[in-house]
């Protein structure tokens, strides 16, 4: 028998948003009441984040978080959420604001690097209060504001619940410039200084807009043509050359890796696997690779690139991706997604979040296969015979 869960029709936004993402209709049968509740098998459930933890755990337990540590930041940031916006008072609602966007400064979720069930029920809050975000105090939030929203919400289709905000990240402002402090001196010489440059600055505006109007007008060019967000991503098959523990961290390796960049020219990439793979089998293997994220510095040791990897649903394997065929591939051949076109950027610009946007759908299934959504990855061969991409053993992973 399914649970039950109830919730008041104009309250709980946090709760009702875990319930349709993780599209619990078959697991807890929704009612309208004055409180909210949810009963399982006659007993109940108490607490926001306990009720939405039972749901995820239910249909996507990835959501939960990846191993003790990153689950125990899952649950304080959610349970952090449901009593700091309790009161929604300004003072309270600006100091909360400032704290996420200071944790948000390096992260793009809140909580490891992959979607959680914090940053649904925080963003949740952070909607009922999205009058108070502003580019001036909150640029880092307004980020993944953004990216929360076209990645849950609309793309799930839950627009009617959480409207989207209009979010322009190209107004971000850089960091104003320090001011120089003002001497005091002759107030008199520093009227007629400023008078000076005014009169300046107004004969330089007339000159310029003088030249302008002597120019033709060209025609404004035509916009771009949009084109799918997995295409803009490089994901190439990669072949490590060698594997050497980092120096400076014991959870990290340091990879020598042939990505197809010309004779003679490796990549040098930081993995966080020693902790799922004994060193000799990080040694001449084939992987999969994101080849045009912006390089990162880790520990002293600038990364190109990323290997990609499956995490099992529960989070006890770890298994990087590799082609199904190896005979058939060389280093440097992309990854597609058939009947998606266009050409991947050189590097993913930050802001955009392109491949935030489309990793959630990075999937593998029961036949252990790389997926984007329901369609396979496939790996375009110098004999045109696509390969596909493929894990050891991990079923119903996500991958990054």
């Amino acid at each position: 028998m399914a649970a039950v869960l109830r919730l008041p029709e104009s309250a709980a936004k946090d709760v009702l948003l875990v319930y349709k993402y993780t599209k619990s209709q078959g697991v807890a049968k929704l009612e309208t009441a004055t409180d909210i509740s949810l009963e399982v098998s006659g007993e109940k459930v108490d607490g926001i984040t306990t009720i939405c933890k039972f749901l995820a755990s239910k249909t996507k337990p990835e959501l939960l978080g990846d191993g003790k540590e990153n689950q125990a930041e899952v649950e304080e940031w959610s349970n952090w959420a449901t009593t700091t916006f309790k009161s929604a008072a300004s003072k309270e609602v600006h100091a909360a604001l400032q704290k996420l966007n200071g944790h948000l400064t390096t992260r793009t979720f809140l909580v490891s690097n992959q979607l959680s069930l914090a940053d649904l029920i925080v963003f949740a809050h952070v909607h009922h209060v999205s009058k108070n975000l502003r580019v001036t105090t909150t640029p880092n939030v307004l980020r993944w504001f953004d990216l929360i929203q076209n990645v849950v919400i609309v793309k799930n289709n839950l627009v009617n619940d959480f409207a989207p905000l209009e979010v322009n990240l190209d107004d971000v402002p850089e960091p104003a410039a320090p001011k120089a402090d003002k001497k005091k001196g002759d107030k008199k010489g520093d009227k007629k200084e400023a008078e000076k440059k005014e009169e300046g600055g107004k004969k330089d505006k007339k000159d310029k807009k003088e030249k302008k109007e002597k120019k033709e007008k060209k025609p404004a060019e035509p916009a771009a043509p949009e084109q799918p967000v997995f295409t803009r991503l490089d994901i190439r098959v990669g072949y490590i050359r060698s594997c050497k523990k980092h120096e400076a961290a014991d959870a990290l390796y340091v990879e020598e890796i042939d990505m197809g960049d010309g004779e003679g020219v490796y990549r040098t990439v930081v993995s966080g696997l020693v902790k799922w793979y004994p060193l000799e089998e990080m040694q001449n293997r084939w992987v999969i690779v994101m080849a045009n994220l912006k390089p990162a510095s880790m520990r002293g040791i600038k990364s190109e690139g990323m290997v990609l990897c499956a995490t099992a649903p529960d989070g006890s394997k770890v298994e990087l991706l590799s082609p199904v065929d190896t005979s058939k591939v060389k280093p440097g051949d992309r990854i597609y997604i058939e009947g998606l076109e266009g050409e991947p950027e050189k590097v993913l610009p930050p802001k955009k979040k392109y491949f935030e946007a489309v990793q959630p759908d990075f999937n593998t299934k029961e036949d252990t296969l790389a997926y984007y959504q329901d369609k396979p990855f496939l790996i375009k061969t110098a004999s045109g015979e696509p390969v596909q991409c493929k894990v050891a053993t991990v079923q119903g992973g996500g991958i990054k």
